[in-house]
């Protein structure tokens, strides 16, 4: 009885938010934001190179769009942007020291669309869960690395590929003594895929300041759905032929804060059912040409 009834149960839910949908205000909102992010590159290569240890640095987000529209309990949201996102590494020589720095630097245009769960939903102040998806257009995209003449430590598979001037510490050996390198390129645009996804959570709040005047706090984690690099790129460094670079799998992940400045609009159900009417009305008239709702297709029985 209880599984006949819960496909009943649940058409109800549909119709009961769908009337609450209808008759509830809505309040649109259109503005701008900016903000900053903070990136981490999860790559199983590097994570295993003892060449290369972490360091974080925040970078700056380019202004964005926001447009959102909030009912009762829930909302949406559209928030197209440029955001700067890649880590950088620095290089570490066989004793442990700093000598260089490897750099991953990725610019995408994103258009995120959000759902919102409000959980403080007053009239001037709101507080909300938010998911969002979004597909993401690669516009730039650079991997460099930079090191003083040091001593590193290379796997043993791609020591044959190396440059006549990397030269072993003594024969068979791994530690490598390399010469100076300046921004040698180790990525270049087209060994990244152009297309990415991401999926993102966080929370966002949302202040009525005056009648029409919003300012927002959107802060979330985003997260890389595909592999960034071209199967092009990571069939060279299969084969050994990246020599500053391991294999493994990556991923981008970055966190981004927000704040932005937007202009609401409130629409109340009876000024959405006006509308209607209005365009309804303002249809107009054209009379048949005959006496009767429609011409004859058919001839009349005798």
């Amino acid at each position: 009885m209880t599984l006949s009834l819960n496909p009943v149960f649940f058409l109800l839910c549909l119709i009961a938010a769908g009337i609450q949908t209808a008759f509830c205000q809505e309040v649109h909102s259109l503005g701008i934001f900016s903000g900053f992010t903070t990136a981490y590159t999860w790559d199983e290569g590097i994570l295993k190179d003892p060449r290369y240890r972490e360091k974080y640095r925040i970078k700056f987000a380019p202004i964005g769009v926001h447009y959102g529209i909030d009912l009762e309990g829930y909302g949406f949201t559209l928030d197209p942007a440029v955001v700067q996102i890649g880590q950088y590494f620095n290089v570490i020589n066989v004793a442990g020291g700093d000598v260089g720095e490897r750099k991953i630097d990725l610019t995408y245009l994103q258009a995120p669309v959000g759902f919102k769960l409000h959980m403080i939903d007053l009239n001037f102040f709101k507080v909300s869960f938010v998911a969002s998806a979004s597909a993401a257009y690669l516009l730039k995209a650079k991997e460099t690395i930079t090191h003083s003449a040091a001593t590193l430590k290379f796997p043993t598979a791609v020591i044959p590929n190396l440059p006549p001037d990397y030269t072993p510490t003594f024969p068979g050996s791994s530690e490598i003594i390399c010469p100076a390198v300046n921004n040698l390129v180790m990525l270049d645009k087209k060994d990244f895929k152009p297309i990415q996804l991401f999926g993102a959570i966080g929370f966002r709040s949302d202040w009525d300041v005056q009648e029409t005047l919003r300012i927002s706090f959107d802060f979330r984690i985003q997260y890389g759905l595909l592999e960034p690099r071209t199967e092009s790129y990571l069939e060279r460094v299969r084969n050994n032929e990246a020599i500053y670079d391991r294999f493994g799998a990556r991923r981008d992940l970055f966190a981004v804060l927000t704040v932005g400045i937007s202009k609401t609009a409130e629409i109340e159900p009876r000024e959405k059912q006006s509308r209607s009417k209005k365009r309804a009305e303002s249809k107009p008239y054209r009379p048949s040409k005959y006496p009767w709702p429609g011409p004859r297709n058919k001839k009349p029985k005798s």
